[in-house]
């Protein structure tokens, strides 16, 4: 029977070569190279590097003050220095090799359970950087009290965590501004108000359903907890190590059984709910939204000047968030603006904090997007949606909400530079970039005056002092143009104050305010700087975070449309304006900046710092389980003992991995060891191995008799190997996230042994007589120098079972010089079709070919293992073992089973996959060889289901043979579709 068993488990505990060289998937490109150095302070290690220098050193001033809130709220101090690692933008946060594969546009940052390092970029505002930090160091001290315990963060789920990380770093600050409890934002109640008003309060079970966002409703529980057993409740769950899970956990730290825990957290969320009055006015009118296939996130509201379009970001599609554009009075979907997930030439479109605008004309349209690695201002027309320019923005990092000028001529946008966001303007004409403001507060969402003489924007500088690490709430300002003198407008006299746009007019400013609990639209008069609220939203008026932009003014500043919570997702609805006030008008106070030097005498205590280079150096950063099996058959007793391990440097920019196996003989030794460097856009690579292959294993029986004449049973088991001893270096090149170039050269030594273990048995009482292993040499060694050269392309989109949208193709040829002369060329071209959101239709075509001298030496391993992989049904291996040419074509109709019993039944189950097949190939042997007209040709048609269970996807099919006919066979893989 022929095998292709690899005898050892090294090839699974490798390899960060593998890891890269990967057949298809998208790159991680290194555009920039980041020089780090390190702020030391007392508790930690800051790694930052030049033009974020004055941020990082407020960051570490901050994570000093949380490590002093958290220590003494957790009762825990570090037993060793944490290292912090920022990012000026989460563009460059995107590009960081710690993590293997793409950064999410969500991911704020990330602590990772391994190595325990601490990894963010700057947020919007230095005081959303101070939240994201104090979320991350919980998670430090949280990875840091489980390790002593023997246990894993990673094991938690994230309710837990997540929930834990939100309520401490939101609690603990609003502790330190006089709080008397710990609080709720404004952003979580609005989901927890939502929940009660929809009467879908999960359970704490529940909890773990990741449609309820582990952020906000672990948060909210914690919240609950401690309202109910107080605030050391956090302390006492992570201390409760004998429990068998978390919620065993919470019944040691409350002193109580689950049912009681969802009776108090049942009361928490529909008192939070109680606080907030309903409506006093009818639901306004919904435009996007409320219907499964609309989806669960539309947001970003931009409507057009003369009102009759509408552009959004939504991911209804289920494969991304894409920029739609609908009709503003149906919210017919007219167009996709923007795919990004098959679209290679956007990277990202920062549809958290930025939303596009359109001009005064409705004749174009303004975006901020990534593109490979930097900012960009894409411009359609409209409403074509021809892109007519693509504008790079080398002054910054990143780019977020732009605003026409009236005359069309500029651009004002928020940039991101250094880990600070300021307010800017380009020239059209000519590129030229001006810097607004230019310091360390956040200013956010500039939007142009009718008339051109100012920009409104939101800002934190009037209510914020870097001095004392205070971060205010956000107030309304404006800057003159062009003299760029700032003229604070205020806002509400408490909460938020974001996203402003102007009246048609320019006599008043509509934008979104917390001040009541509630996020809502109101008007700012711009004479006399009175505020009116314009909207009564029970849940609230939000984008996907409190500072995203949720509202946009349209119809000649008539009508504005917005992205509301409601029912568990992001809806848009508009409101014509103006209308009569629902409350009265608020008049706003004088606003008076925080001066620097006016409160010297209370500034935060300094932190020490000590500055020093980064040099990267490698230590121990992972080590694989070790096993170890003994066992006998009829090939013999065996034993094997192996362990893999792996060092790095801080960065993940250089990996060695080894792994290691050993056994009864010297040949049971496997080895493999790879060097990867990513210090650079060329990624390569070296790497060694002895690996010892099993290629055929069989067991021969005949009859025979002994020394005596008695008769005997003997089994020959018969077990063929290939011992190879490799040495290779592999360079990869992203020209983007898209493509790629492999090459690769080695060099392959192979000997070939045949060992045959003879056991013979009794045939009248069947007991084992003896047992004895011959050694022989099998083929000539061969020694071979091997190159490799592959174009890759992958815009592929995956569902939770295999891609669902997109293509991905691979051209590759390769070739083997010396003892063995060969020459393999191969093409491999995916398509995935999505013509709706209820099936896809994937296919493939593939086309193999070997060519050389040695194309029928038998020490060349078969270029066909197994006819299973591609042609289902055919369940014999060695069908085609001697051929040398391969044409392959799959074609499957895939639909889940959401599509079948509805979306929101099917997001209550496992994720699962129905499909159609057909598979069809041809075989073709070397000239001197030929193939039975049975293995020459296969087809087969049939059914299945794909299911993925916690990340493993299963695959189950049944398959009949239509070439040559063999009738049904049904086969479990462990496979993703292709």
């Amino acid at each position: 029977m022929l095998k292709r068993t690899i005898a050892t488990a090294v090839a699974l505990l490798l390899s960060a070569i593998s890891a890269d060289a990967q057949y298809f998937g998208r790159n991680k490109v290194q555009y920039d190279r980041f020089q780090f150095a390190i702020l030391e302070t007392e508790h930690f290690d800051v790694y930052y590097y030049p033009e974020e220098r004055k941020a990082a050193e407020v960051a570490a001033r901050m994570a000093e003050r949380w490590y002093g809130r958290l220590s003494a709220s957790l009762h825990h101090t570090f037993s060793r220095r944490q290292p912090i690692i920022l990012y000026a933008s989460h563009s460059h946060f995107a590009q960081t090799t710690i993590l293997p594969g793409s950064v999410p546009e969500g991911v704020g940052g990330f602590t990772d359970h391994l190595a325990g390092r601490v990894v963010l970029p700057f947020a919007g505002g230095l005081g959303e950087t101070d939240h994201v930090l104090g979320h991350e160091l919980v998670h430090a001290f949280q990875r840091d009290i489980l390790r002593r315990q023997g246990r894993s963060l990673s094991l938690l789920p994230l309710w837990f965590s997540e929930g834990m990380a939100e309520f401490l770093s939101v609690g603990l600050s609003a502790a330190a501004e006089g709080a008397k409890a710990p609080e709720l934002d404004t952003n979580t109640r609005m989901w927890l108000r939502d929940a009660a008003i929809s009467k879908h309060v999960p359970t704490i079970a529940q909890l773990r359903d990741p449609r309820w966002f582990p952020y906000r409703f672990g948060q909210a529980l914690w919240s609950a907890l401690a309202d109910q057993y107080g605030t050391d409740v956090v302390v006492r769950a992570l201390a409760a190590r004998s429990a068998k899970n978390v919620v065993g956990r919470l019944e040691q730290a409350t002193g109580t059984n689950e049912k009681q825990l969802n009776t108090v957290w049942r009361d928490y969320v529909t008192r939070i709910a109680g606080e907030t009055p309903a409506e006093t006015t009818a639901p306004l009118p919904r435009v996007v939204g409320g219907q499964p296939e609309d989806g669960r996130l539309n947001i970003g509201p931009s409507l057009s000047a003369d009102g009759r379009l509408l552009v959004f970001m939504s991911e209804r599609n289920r494969h991304a968030v894409d920029v739609f554009v609908a009709d503003a009075q149906s919210g017919r979907v007219v167009r996709t603006l923007v795919s990004t997930a098959t679209d290679p030439h956007f990277d990202a479109l920062q549809f958290i904090e930025s939303a596009g605008a359109w001009d005064a004309s409705s004749r174009r349209f303004a975006l901020a997007t990534v593109s490979d690695g930097r900012p960009v201002l894409t411009i359609f027309d409209m409403p074509s949606g021809r892109i007519a320019r693509r504008l790079v923005v080398s002054d910054v990092d990143q780019i977020f909400t732009p605003s026409w000028s009236p005359d069309g001529t500029r651009i004002a946008f928020s940039g991101m530079s250094g880990g600070v966001t300021d307010i800017y303007t380009i020239d059209l004409a000519d590129g030229t970039v001006r810097a607004l403001t230019s310091d360390l507060y956040s200013d956010l969402q500039p939007t142009w005056s009718p008339d051109g003489a100012e920009i409104a924007f939101a800002s934190d500088r009037f209510a914020s002092s870097v001095e004392r690490l205070e971060f205010g709430r956000y107030q309304l300002a404006s800057i003159a143009w062009p003299a760029g003198s700032i003229t604070s407008l205020g806002g509400t006299d408490t909460g938020k104050n974001i996203d402003p746009h102007w009246c048609a007019d320019g006599a008043c400013l509509y934008f979104v305010s917390d001040a009541t609990g509630v996020s809502n639209v109101y008007r700012l008069d711009r004479a006399s700087l009175g505020v009116t609220q314009v909207t009564d939203v029970t849940t609230g008026v939000s984008g996907v975070t409190a500072l995203s932009p949720a509202i946009s003014v349209g119809s000649e500043g008539t009508r504005v449309a917005m992205s509301v919570y409601s029912q568990g997702a992001f809806e848009i609805r508009t409101v014509d304006v103006p209308q009569p006030s629902v409350a009265a008008t608020m008049k706003t106070a004088a606003v008076t900046p925080l001066h620097p030097t006016a409160r010297a005498a209370a500034a935060a205590p300094a932190t020490s710092m000590n500055l020093r280079p980064y040099e990267p150096k490698l230590s121990l950063f992972s080590l694989g389980q070790p096993y170890l099996s003994a066992g006998g058959g009829p090939f013999g007793s065996y034993f094997r003992a192996g362990v893999a391990f792996g060092v790095g440097d801080l960065f993940g920019e250089q990996e060695l991995d080894t792994a290691v196996q050993i056994g009864k003989r010297f040949r049971d030794l496997a080895l493999q060891t790879s060097y990867v460097n990513r210090r650079s856009r060329w990624n390569w690579g070296v790497s060694g191995a002895q690996v010892p292959w099993i290629v055929r294993a069989g067991v021969i029986t005949r009859s025979s008799v002994d020394a005596g004449g008695a008769p005997v049973m003997v089994h020959d088991a018969v077990q063929e190997f290939q011992d190879h001893r490799q040495l290779s270096g592999l360079a990869i090149y992203p020209f983007s996230r898209s493509r790629r170039i492999e090459m690769s050269a080695g060099i392959d030594a192979v000997t070939f042994t045949r060992d045959v273990t003879t056991t013979t048995y009794s045939e009248e009482t069947y007991r084992r007589i003896g047992q004895s292993t011959s050694s022989r040499p099998g083929a000539r060694p061969a020694t071979s120098f091997v190159t490799a050269a592959a174009f890759v392309h992958d815009t592929s989109v995956f569902g939770p079972t295999g891609p669902t949208l997109g293509a991905r193709y691979r051209a590759s040829v390769g070739t083997s010089i010396g003892d063995l002369q060969l020459t393999t060329v191969s093409g491999d071209y995916r398509r995935y079709f999505s013509p709706g959101d209820r099936f896809t239709i994937a296919t493939r075509l593939e086309q193999v070919a070997r060519i050389g001298r040695d194309l029928t030496d038998p020490r060349v391993l078969p270029l066909v293992w197994s006819p299973r992989e591609f042609v289902r049904g055919f369940v014999r291996d060695g069908v085609a073992e001697r051929a040398s040419q391969l044409s392959l074509g799959n074609i499957e109709l895939r639909t889940p089973l959401s599509a079948i019993v509805g979306r929101s039944a099917g997001d209550r189950l496992p994720p699962l996959e129905l499909f159609a097949f057909t598979d069809w190939a041809r075989f073709v042997a070397p000239p001197t060889l030929s193939l039975s007209a049975a293995s020459r040709q296969l087809l087969s048609s049939g059914f299945g289901a794909r299911v993925n269970a916690a990340g493993f996807i299963f695959e189950f099919n049944g398959a009949r043979t239509l070439s040559p006919s063999t009738g049904w066979h049904f086969v479990v893989n462990f496979r993703p579709g292709f």
